[in-house]
């Protein structure tokens, strides 16, 4: 259980006077002494994490069920520090590589998202799987998928990702080139979304003192 701790009047706490009147009572009540529990921070994290993703989702969907297999690639890229030349070549392969699209969904995006959560977990598995950092198969990405979510992707989904980083089109991944693209996103993109609030600051502020507190 989580617990807001009382705290005085100081030039530090003045940062939080705002967030008081949002954050802080819809987790600790309107008196800050109510009980957090995990499964309800877990909840409150799981849907603000849905709704920055579906910010992103709608961005390029343009109201529409599905986004494209590229534009899926620009998002995946889009927050990392790959070279503009680099980028355009990952554009550029999988328009040569999918030219029928069948396209991506909320729900597949948003799980492939999660996975990200794992990534560390995933590139465990991959060591397990392969021997001298050998490239994958779509098989075996599957199976280190299922192994460290317990939980399976669309198959057109992992199909889009290996368009993207299967460079020579020999049908495996470098996963270490994936993992590395990959982590740049998950720490990046996150906070690229909110720090266009006003409210990121106070955000990241109030978390962090209330994990110590």
């Amino acid at each position: 259980m989580l617990r807001r701790k009382d705290r005085s009047n100081s030039d530090e706490d003045a940062d939080f006077d705002t967030v008081d009147t949002t954050l802080l009572i819809h987790l600790f009540g309107k008196k800050g002494n109510e009980d957090l529990s995990y499964d309800d921070f877990y909840r409150f994290m799981d849907n603000l994490q849905t709704e920055v993703l579906e910010l992103e989702f709608t961005e390029f969907s343009r109201g529409m069920p599905t986004i494209s297999e590229v534009d899926f690639a620009r998002i995946l890229l889009r927050y990392t520090l790959v070279h503009s030349s680099d980028y355009e070549a990952y554009i550029e392969r999988v328009h040569e590589r999918i030219p029928d699209e069948k396209g991506i969904s909320f729900a597949q995006f948003k799980a492939f998202c999660q996975f990200l959560n794992n990534l560390d977990d995933f590139s465990i598995a991959m060591r397990m799987f392969t021997f001298a950092n050998r490239p994958i198969s779509q098989e075996e990405f599957h199976r280190a998928v299922a192994i460290c979510t317990g939980h399976s992707l669309d198959a057109n989904l992992v199909n889009a990702v290996f368009q993207i980083f299967d460079e020579d089109g020999d049908g495996q991944l470098s996963y270490k080139e994936f993992i590395a693209i990959m982590r740049d996103r998950l720490h990046r993109g996150f906070k690229s979304h909110l720090v266009k609030t006003e409210g990121w600051e106070a955000f990241k502020s109030c978390v962090k003192t209330e994990m110590k507190n």
